[in-house]
């Protein structure tokens, strides 16, 4: 009941939320995160929830060209032209770039007899100056406003994400057979060094040299309030921070260039697992005496944790662990306690 219905969907997200807990796998790449945030639109004179001046792209993106930066993944949308002087000077950086990868937005479709989505790309003069390598940036909360899969989910879907994308231009092995994947996060701060859009023209050059660099809008606040481009995260249960979306799309880029997404073991072996745990721990503690059996129930549940936290860390597998520790356990030492 636990497993499949939506009385236990909290079990089983905290199952998943909880893996974080207790530490993340380190990454080597070298990322750099540069955050249009509070300073930066402070420092530039630019307005919350109005387009950021091209010029000031141009510029960092100049700079990033200057010092033979890796791979540039923006994460800002760029529609329709506005002044040619502008556009033209963007265009123009971006087509100084190694590997660049654009970001286009999801508009659903309005339609009596069809359902679904297509994407709204940049406008044609940067999507050009890109080589086309453009991806979607889009997130998809569970109910609880947690992030905890790639989108699509599966994934790939019938177009690409901008995290697919850029994994690609890197050289990642990816499998286009569509998947179920969940992200693993890499800790509370994330795997990139975080840099304000405002020191990013100001640091020594050649500082960006072979660096993959994510470009994008940090929320005004860390507070859940709904916020545009504001999402929370495992870490969310316990800090009561929330973090922007592009931090999570700099994730989900990692988990697929190091093959780090987090899968579930097929639902049947889900299943068998769950049945043998539930028949020895129901027919297994009745038969003792009730201290025993508190003892081994204690036993048994921090051998579950302990083993699905591992299992998680040292391969790609999360499972339901909370299932057994938090229901089938406590219910099995009521039967044994009657």
């Amino acid at each position: 009941m636990l497993w499949k219905t939506p009385l236990g969907e909290p079990w089983v997200n905290a199952s998943y939320d909880y893996l974080f807990r207790f530490g993340t796998r380190a990454v080597t790449n070298r990322v750099t995160l540069i955050l249009m945030d509070s300073e930066a639109y402070d420092y530039f004179h630019q307005m919350r929830g109005q387009p950021w001046d091209r010029g000031l792209h141009a510029r960092l993106l100049n700079r990033l060209a200057d010092d033979g930066c890796a791979l540039v993944v923006c994460d800002t949308f760029f529609p329709e032209p506005c002044d040619p002087a502008q556009d033209e000077a963007l265009a123009k950086a971006i087509r100084r770039q190694h590997r660049i990868v654009l970001m286009a937005e999801q508009t659903q479709i309005t339609h009596p007899t069809l359902a679904g989505a297509q994407p709204i790309l940049p406008a044609e003069l940067f999507l050009s100056a890109a080589g086309t390598n453009w991806g979607v940036a889009w997130l998809d909360p569970d109910l609880d406003s947690i992030v905890r899969r790639h989108w699509p989910f599966p994934s790939p879907g019938p177009y690409p994400s901008l995290p697919w994308t850029a994994a690609r231009l890197v050289g990642a092995p990816l499998d286009e057979a569509p998947q179920e994947r969940w992200l693993r996060y890499y800790g509370r701060d994330g795997a990139a060094t975080k840099l304000s859009y405002r020191f990013a023209l100001t640091h020594p050059t050649n500082y960006f040299r072979d660096q993959i660099v994510f470009i994008g809008a940090a929320p005004k606040t860390s507070v859940p309030d709904g916020e545009k481009d504001k999402f929370s995260t495992p870490y969310t249960r316990w800090t009561g921070e929330s973090t922007g979306g592009v931090e999570i799309l700099l994730t989900s880029f990692l988990n697929l260039t190091n093959g780090d997404c987090l899968r579930r073991p097929a639902g049947w072996l889900e299943a068998l697992a769950l049945v043998t745990a539930g028949l020895l721990l129901g027919g297994g503690l009745c038969r003792m005496r009730l201290p025993v059996a508190s003892v081994m129930a204690v036993g048994v549940a921090l051998g579950v944790a302990f083993g699905a936290i591992f299992w998680s860390y040292f391969t790609n597998y999360w499972f339901p662990w909370l299932v057994i520790l938090g229901g089938q356990v406590p219910c099995a030492l009521a039967w044994a306690l009657a």
